[in-house]
């Protein structure tokens, strides 16, 4: 769990000071820390603003800083990390009715993607200042493990077990800081040639579904890494969860799947099964990984996860397609070359993959 130190001013003297608190984490991507300080600051400074860094490190809890800078006046947190950091932020702020701003400092940065909020830190400082406030839903995992107790997660991307979970697993830091987003491509190849698993699904207390498969995916948004749409029909405000269930068994299906997710649209692929509901409950036979926005929640056997709507508040600019009303069916999305490369380079690890398996079994 990430947690912070402050420097001994207090909040509230600052932010008197038109001061804004800033939650830090230096091992969040690949760039140098100094220097995503120093582009912060600068780019608050222009506004007329000073900031106060709250930098994570081992020995003070996340929600206990941010509830202390809200104590002591902060009406905006802005937080510069990963997504693991800046959910840990958002639920913080949960039932607050302070707002979180985001500069987007990780490697997947998938909440900032599909919120639209900018990469470069001026860009991402003028939204904090002067965006728009957007209320967010959340999702409230339980996390069943045998012989502990029941852990509770929010999350608003997705959560999943299984093949998704396997990749955030063995997608370490060190990996991630190395090769960026190449790290996770090779943490699905490697975990790709293993057995699907048999697990059952349940939406709205409804008859569970019971189906091998290679991961389920509970979604609030669509987006995965590299702008691909694991399911193109999450809406962050809507009300409800969409689960994915993949089953694909073999290449001639993995390549289905992915071409369905190149055009857009992997809802329509027979080899992924979408429910929504505001509850969704997976059981699984045995322990198997779970995660959470990117974040590895070691193993369970059954997670319930339950919408909150509008429960967390994010500064986003005026174009975020968060804003844009809904329009019905989602159509098919434009190729970008991202996308070709990052689906070709998975193509090709399945065929790989697949002749792995083949020779293991001989």
């Amino acid at each position: 769990m990430s947690t912070l130190t402050k420097t001994p001013t207090s909040i509230k003297s600052q932010t008197a000071q038109k001061c804004v608190v800033v939650v830090f984490n230096p091992v969040s991507g690949t760039s140098d820390p100094e220097q995503r300080k120093k582009a912060i600051g600068d780019a608050l400074e222009r506004y007329g603003y000073t900031c106060q860094f709250l930098v994570t490190a081992p020995d003070v809890e996340v929600k206990a800083t941010v509830d202390e800078a809200i104590k002591d006046g902060a009406d905006l947190i802005v937080v510069a990390g990963g997504d693991g950091t800046v959910m840990e932020v958002v639920s913080a702020l949960v039932d607050t009715n302070v707002p979180a701003a985001i500069v987007p400092s990780g490697t997947g940065n998938l909440l900032s993607i599909n919120l639209g909020i900018p990469s470069t830190v001026p860009e991402a400082i003028e939204v904090a200042l002067e965006g728009k406030v957007y209320e967010l839903d959340l999702a409230r995992a339980k996390v069943s493990r045998p012989g502990s107790a029941d852990a509770w997660r929010h999350f608003a991307i997705m959560g999943g077990i299984g093949l998704d979970a396997q990749m955030i697993r063995d997608a370490d830091r060190e990996m991630k800081r190395r090769w960026g987003v190449i790290a996770y491509l090779a943490a699905i190849l490697k975990n790709l040639p293993k057995h699907r698993f048999w697990a059952s699904v349940s939406v709205d207390g409804h008859a569970p579904i019971r189906r091998r498969m290679k991961t389920v995916m509970i979604a609030n948004m669509s987006k995965m890494i590299g702008g691909l749409d694991a399911n193109p029909a999450a809406v962050p405000d809507d009300g409800l969860l969409d689960v994915g269930i993949i089953t694909p068994a073999g290449i001639g299906q993995w390549l289905h799947l992915f071409g369905m997710a190149l055009l857009g649209r992997p809802q329509d692929s027979p080899f992924m099964d979408v429910r929504q509901g505001r509850s969704i409950t997976v059981k699984t036979s045995r322990p198997y990984p779970v995660e959470f926005d990117g974040e590895s929640y070691g193993e369970t056997t059954e997670v319930t996860c339950e919408v909150l709507p509008r429960a967390a508040k994010i500064m986003l600019p005026s174009t975020s397609p968060a804003l844009e009303p809904a329009s019905g069916p989602t159509s098919p999305l434009p190729i970008s070359r991202l996308r070709v490369a990052l689906v070709g380079l998975t193509i090709a690890g399945i065929v790989a993959a697949a002749a792995v398996a083949v020779r293991r079994r001989r």
